[in-house]
């Protein structure tokens, strides 16, 4: 296993981002991660889907 860390995707990027405000936005609610973690991957798709619209 090797200890460098591989660069993240620019929709990995996004989803980290996009995850920080989803826990911000419900904390102290009673919300699972992993429906945290598919929620911000489907707002990193359709953001990048968006912008590849606008080229």
């Amino acid at each position: 296993m090797s200890n460098q860390s591989e660069p993240l995707s620019r929709r990995d990027q996004l989803a980290a981002s996009i995850m920080q405000g989803i826990i911000t936005a419900n904390a102290g609610k009673r919300v699972g991660s992993y429906e945290m973690a598919e929620t911000a991957v489907k707002h990193a798709d359709a953001l990048i889907k968006a912008l590849n619209n606008q080229a």
